[in-house]
């Protein structure tokens, strides 16, 4: 085993731009639109690197955009979703220009996350019932209150038999929306170190969807996807912090992030035995 079957989900950064600025959001509190956009090209190489690995779990388009503003993002979508793939597309998207994906609404490879930021349910409710007969939409109500992170209560509520909230999930992303004033874990591990990776509209391999300050960690044409996960050693640093050490002190992003997400069970072990196994293979 190593690292890269860990994997269950590559989240892409297609573009930096977004039609929307909400309050609990970076984008609200001085980060940027910009006119970037990945390349058809960067895209086939991350479905080639992807189908070199027979991957087969899920692929999302999300990151710090909204993905349907992405240059000839149709195209894009058809490179991942041509020849019935063994992975599944997921899409998060305010649904602003939703339509213009349509062609790909019935595909069973293709999921649509439509998160309704609208405060009013009812024109949410009205939204979700326009799509109604396409079974792969699936809707998140987050309703935007004019309220910033630091503000935001941490409630729960359930909105049509879902639960959801107007806080539970979200984090400072990395410490651009506030210090880290919480209390130090417990357990300082984190599960998108395991489970996740990022990459970016040109490539560039980021550590995860929360840091809005993106480390760069490589790039997709200089370093494949199996090399990046398995032998980067900006990575493995993190990773050995994390586990070995039970820390998050003294690395860019994490030591400022709230995120708790600690890795349990047998994938713990087995991600402890990796590292171990790979420590003594490097020495």
């Amino acid at each position: 085993m190593d690292y890269f079957n860990f994997i269950n989900v590559v989240e892409i950064n297609p573009t930096e731009l977004c039609n929307l600025q909400c309050s609990f959001c970076p984008r609200a509190h001085g980060y940027p639109n910009q006119n970037l956009h990945m390349s058809l090209d960067t895209a086939r190489e991350i479905r080639n690197q992807l189908d070199n690995l027979n991957y087969s779990k899920k692929v999302i388009f999300a990151g710090r955009g909204e993905p349907t503003l992405t240059k000839d993002f149709d195209k894009i979508i058809e490179i991942f979703l041509k020849d019935n793939p063994e992975y599944q597309v997921q899409i998060t998207t305010n649904g602003k220009r939703i339509d213009v994906l349509k062609k790909f609404w019935n595909d069973p490879n293709f999921i649509v996350h439509y998160d309704l930021y609208t405060t009013d349910e009812a024109e949410a409710v009205r939204i979700q019932d326009a799509y109604k007969e396409y079974k792969n939409f699936k809707f998140s109500w987050k309703p935007d209150t004019g309220l910033n992170f630091d503000e935001l209560p941490i409630i729960k509520s359930t909105w049509r038999k879902k639960s959801t909230s107007s806080r539970e999930g979200m984090t400072n992303r990395a410490g651009f929306l506030g210090e880290n004033t919480f209390d130090e874990f417990e357990d300082n591990t984190c599960s998108k170190l395991v489970y996740n990776m990022y990459i970016d509209w040109n490539g560039n391999y980021n550590l995860c969807c929360d840091d809005w300050n993106p480390l760069i960690l490589g790039n997709i044409f200089e370093e494949n996807i199996e090399e990046f996960i398995n032998y980067n050693e900006n990575l493995n640093g993190y990773r050995k912090k994390h586990f070995c050490e039970n820390s998050r002190e003294g690395l860019p992003a994490c030591q400022t992030c709230n995120r708790r997400a600690p890795v349990t069970g047998d994938d713990r072990e087995d991600y402890m035995n990796l590292i171990k196994m790979n420590e003594m293979i490097n020495d």
